[in-house]
């Protein structure tokens, strides 16, 4: 008599090993190969689930379903069965995309935080993909080995770089800004035809008067930053380097050939190039990464921006902050 947990005509699951949790797939080659060694009856059933590495139950099981059926088991295509998306799936996506233009995993959150609608990511992607909002970004498809590293408190450090712009708009045009580390606040920002020294200080400048001085500036070795060449070098200091000096910020040097440093900075750029054409100026964009688009290095549960995380983390012992950042709250 031979009898199975499974009905008769079920497909065959995947498998788990007896001396792992490593899922071994059957195949029809595999199925066809079992159900030959026990007609020839020469080795055991332990034997030969053995070298398939599966278990012996179930070659009793593949074995039971051809004596009765004459047939070798029929597999499933593993996975779910696919669901086709709704009208009410696209509404929703394209609605809150449209307010805010992020990612498909930011407007999962959104989605589920915001509205109480669940969808998965992956499906989101899916329509932002059919409507032409979004594409496969080949550089997410490997997983990068990395450390965050983080400011405890808001003001403690500050990122800085020039970008030369490639959005239609501003092309050709460069772009600075002034980031804080905690927080990933924007705190002050220029668009110029050049990247010079005295626009840099110019920004931070206005920067400073707005949002008050940092602790640290990190940069890289950039002439609009640092005395690399020449007389600058011998002469010790560049005009930015003396402009820290002078208010007493710690300018902290990013490693040669070593853009990862200043990687904060530069997620903000390809945030910037991605998302500027849904915005009618650099103000609204700013002002929309600043107080509206949850940051996913934040708090993400409860859907963080810039602008809370920079009060949140900001040091008590600090006095009081500029009355310019605080209309922004």
């Amino acid at each position: 008599m031979c009898f199975s947990l499974y009905p008769l005509f079920s497909p065959i699951p995947k498998l788990l090993t007896h001396s792992s949790n490593s899922v071994t797939k059957l195949t029809d080659r595999k199925i066809r190969w079992i159900i030959r060694e026990k007609m020839k009856e020469i080795h055991s059933t332990k034997d030969i689930a053995l070298s398939q590495n599966v278990s012996a139950s179930r070659i009793r099981q593949i074995w039971c379903h051809y004596r009765v059926t004459k047939t070798s088991p029929i597999l499933a295509k593993p996975g779910r069965p696919s669901r086709s998306i709704t009208n009410e799936e696209i509404s929703a996506v394209i609605g809150t995309y449209r307010e805010y233009p992020c990612s498909a995993v930011v407007l999962e959150n959104i989605l589920d935080k915001r509205y109480g609608i669940k969808i998965p990511h992956n499906r989101i992607h899916k329509i932002l993909k059919n409507h032409r909002l979004a594409s496969n970004d080949t550089n997410k498809q490997k997983r990068r080995k990395w450390v965050k590293y983080e400011r405890r408190h808001s003001m403690s450090l500050w990122h800085t770089d020039w970008y030369l712009i490639e959005a239609d708009r501003w092309r050709g045009k460069w772009l600075i800004a002034y980031m804080d580390d905690a927080s990933r606040f924007i705190a002050g920002y220029g668009i110029f035809d050049e990247a010079t020294t005295e626009n840099a200080i110019s920004v931070l400048d206005d920067s400073i008067n707005r949002c008050g001085k940092p602790l640290e500036l990190l940069t890289d070795h950039g002439s609009q930053f640092y005395a690399n060449f020449g007389e600058m070098k011998s002469a010790g200091t560049s005009k930015f380097q003396q402009y820290l000096i002078d208010r007493k910020i710690n300018h902290i040097l990013g490693r040669v050939h070593h853009p990862q440093t200043n990687g904060k900075i530069e997620r903000f750029y390809e945030t910037f190039q991605s998302k500027i054409q849904h915005f009618n100026s650099m103000e609204e964009f700013v002002t929309w990464y600043n107080t509206k688009r949850p940051h996913m290095s934040l708090n993400w549960d409860q859907l963080e921006t810039p602008i809370q995380a920079f009060y949140k983390k900001i040091d008590r012992r600090r006095k009081q902050l500029p009355v310019a950042i605080n209309k922004l709250r």
